[in-house]
């Protein structure tokens, strides 16, 4: 009886565990949380909390092993062949294995899922033909040999497959799941990854709690993650500042000097493999003239927009990849090093040409997603314009709505970005071809473009393939279905209490990579 007692009274008093919870500010509300169906960071950065694919991103963003614990490369860089970690399950309990993974590339590369990135994976062997609907889907080059390897089998040698691999969109999903995206609602949605999902109130939270089964449940040092869409940039500041959020990202441009004085510690602000960008509607009669297109490039002082108005470290940008590309010189416009005067000169030139002048000026919607920053850069490119006689309508727009319209057509300039999904010239450059249906906004459709691209997909010198790439990317600057506006910087605002968060190119920040410490007092 006393034994009885004592060993009662020593459980009484154990210390409780308290719940971890990281709080992270994450600007827009997604449109899906299927990772073949993504199409922002905003979305991509919760999924890879969900789900993970063969490999999956460590704290730096470089591929590690994910649901495979080994793989071996041919002599020829055209073949991997992946090991599944043993008793590897579900969130529901139930088993994953090497036929889960075969099931995912398939939908991912099938015609019918619409997945926005599937042409990142035509180095796939028929991956192309699959996705295009020339071949079935049994043929593409992912087979699984047992339940527990796959083999897979490319076009040509891919240096940064590992990448591919551990993005997002390659994430392994339940082999059954349907084509629209029910099954990634609560109560239903069956996941891989470090957490669940466990309430989504649209607008206003999304709810992440781990997942028991994890492959690594015992490391996750966080409990529960909650994701909070405010596209307001002064309104998810003022809530980090009232200690509401852990972490949040893309602070206002104009608060940047007060940060450094207030909240020197919490500032993270790093080169970024990011381009912002103006997408014009090529379908347009106005847009379809390459001129008027180089025009209002010409016309927009790339400097001033970087210097005077962002002065957050963003570089003018008059190529579209980044010149921190690994293995790469970027391609840049004709008009690079022209004094401003020079540029507005050959714009209004190039305008009258095209018919437009101070009797029949050239009149637009410039359409950009809701946040400030966004509002003050187009309210100054609009003023630029006026320089050169053009008349812009600038009008915010909801961000899910933002993109629709550009992915249906239905917009006349919009202005966005473009985020790496890997470390590579032609992650930037595939969103111009002409078979980029989820990504090519512009329309933008040039045979020579589109074959340089083929030869780059086809060619495995490192230093030979970048040539090729550069020469496409020379096209498409001559040509301008977009126009580069800079190179942006990642800025990230992370309290000090939150371990873990290590500064990279890409920005990826998994939240099992991350820790908290418990506040003190």
């Amino acid at each position: 009886m006393w034994r009885a007692l004592a060993f009662l009274v020593f459980v009484c008093a154990a210390p409780v565990h308290a719940e971890t919870v990281l709080h992270r500010g994450n600007r827009y509300e997604p449109a899906t949380l299927d990772p073949q169906k993504i199409n922002t960071q905003y979305e991509s950065t919760i999924v890879l909390d969900l789900f993970e694919g063969l490999l999956t991103p460590d704290a730096k963003g470089n591929p590690t092993l994910g649901v495979a614990d080994s793989w071996q490369m041919s002599a020829d860089g055209k073949r991997y062949t992946f090991h599944i970690r043993p008793g590897l399950q579900w969130s529901n309990g139930a088993a994953l294995d090497a036929t889960a993974v075969v099931a995912s590339f398939r939908r991912l590369m099938d015609p019918k899922t619409a997945a926005r990135f599937a042409q990142l994976m035509y180095v796939l062997k028929n991956g192309r033909a699959v996705n295009t609907g020339a071949a079935p889907l049994d043929t593409l080059g992912v087979v699984a040999l047992d339940p527990a390897t796959v083999q897979i089998d490319l076009e040509a040698a891919t240096a940064y497959f590992p990448e591919l691999l551990a993005s997002a969109f390659a994430a392994i999903v339940p082999a059954a799941v349907a084509g629209d995206d029910a099954w990634t609602q609560v109560g239903t949605i069956i996941s891989n990854g470090a957490y669940t999902l466990q309430a989504w109130n649209r607008e206003d939270r999304i709810v992440l709690v781990r997942n028991p089964h994890f492959r690594d449940a015992p490391n996750v040092r966080i409990d529960k993650v909650v994701y909070y869409p405010v596209a307001d940039a002064n309104t998810a500041l003022a809530r980090y500042r009232s200690g509401e959020f852990d972490v949040n990202i893309e602070f206002p441009a104009n608060q940047l000097d007060q940060l450094r004085e207030t909240m020197p510690s919490d500032m993270r602000v790093d080169p970024a493999l990011i381009t912002y960008y103006l997408t014009f509607n090529t379908t347009r009669q106005k847009f379809a003239d390459r001129n008027v297109r180089r025009a209002l490039s010409l016309g927009l002082d790339r400097e001033a927009l970087t210097d005077k108005v962002l002065r957050r470290g963003e570089v003018p940008a008059f190529s579209f990849v980044p010149p921190p590309t690994a293995s790469y010189t970027p391609a840049t416009v004709d008009f690079a090093k022209w004094p401003q005067e020079q540029r507005l000169a050959e714009a209004r030139k190039l305008l009258a040409e095209a018919g437009y002048g101070p009797d029949k000026p050239l009149r637009f919607v410039l359409n950009h997603t809701t946040n400030q920053d966004y509002r003050r850069l187009a309210v100054v490119m609009a003023g630029m314009w006026k320089r050169i006689g053009v008349e812009a309508q600038v009008q915010n727009v909801e961000g899910k709505i933002h993109f629709a319209n550009l992915r249906q057509g239905d917009y006349d300039v919009g202005l966005l970005a473009w985020v790496a999904d890997v470390n590579d010239a032609g992650n930037f450059l595939y969103i111009l071809q002409s078979s980029s249906v989820g990504s090519n906004y512009s329309r933008y459709h040039n045979a020579a473009f589109d074959q340089q691209m083929d030869r780059a997909a086809a060619t495995a010198d490192t230093a030979l393939r970048a040539n090729v790439l550069r020469e496409a990317e020379a096209i498409a600057m001559a040509d301008q279905p977009i126009a580069p506006l800079y190179f942006a910087v990642n800025r990230n605002l992370v309290r000090p209490r939150v371990k873990g968060w290590l500064q990279n190119p890409t920005d990826v920040h998994p939240s099992r990579t991350l820790s908290v410490e418990a506040p003190h007092g």
